[in-house]
């Protein structure tokens, strides 16, 4: 079964899930929804890294 919702990807453009992969194709594969989402200038750990800039993401995407 793939994932039925809209779906927001995020991941640091300084952590390893940059460096080996691309999130937004592997996530399109396991999603029915609509996919989208970014890198954001921070490493592994970005929510602590940037909170702020993090909560806005979140609130566009559920909140458009």
């Amino acid at each position: 079964q793939k994932i039925a919702c809209d779906t927001l990807v995020l991941w640091g453009e300084r952590g390893v899930v940059n460096a080996l992969f691309q999130p937004l194709p592997l996530w399109q594969g396991q999603c029915a929804g609509q996919v989208s989402g970014t890198a954001v200038p921070a490493g592994h750990y970005f929510p602590e890294e940037l909170p702020d800039d993090t909560a806005q993401r979140l609130l566009k995407f559920f909140a458009p």
